[in-house]
């Protein structure tokens, strides 16, 4: 059967073409998440991605420039690397016990 890629809400992720393009390249259903449901759905936006960015902000700003779009891509990987590598495992793992529910024993 098709695949199901599930997106969040935002209009441009799940617009008509985004749907067409799913279905017609990927041969696949393009499913937007409930709206409001991040905090519920998507743990790393939860706590990670906004740490995760301001790490990724503060090495750019400190990065000698670079000029081609070669080195911009490898820039940019190796300050991801750098940046994820510095993310406390702590806070990944908070990140999803705040968001998975939670089951208790009685």
């Amino acid at each position: 059967g098709p695949t199901v890629i599930l997106a969040d809400n935002l209009d441009c992720h799940v617009s008509e073409a985004s749907v067409d393009t799913v279905s017609t390249e990927l041969f696949g259903i393009l499913e937007p998440l409930p709206k409001n449901s991040t905090s519920v759905c998507q743990p790393l936006d939860v706590g990670v991605m906004g740490p995760l960015k301001s790490k990724l902000r503060k090495k750019w700003l400190t990065e000698k420039p670079v000029v081609t779009a070669a080195e911009k891509r490898l820039a940019m990987i190796q300050r991801t690397i750098q940046a994820w590598e510095e993310m406390p495992c702590d806070l990944i793992r908070s990140s999803f016990e705040k968001t998975l529910p939670q089951v208790f024993m009685l």
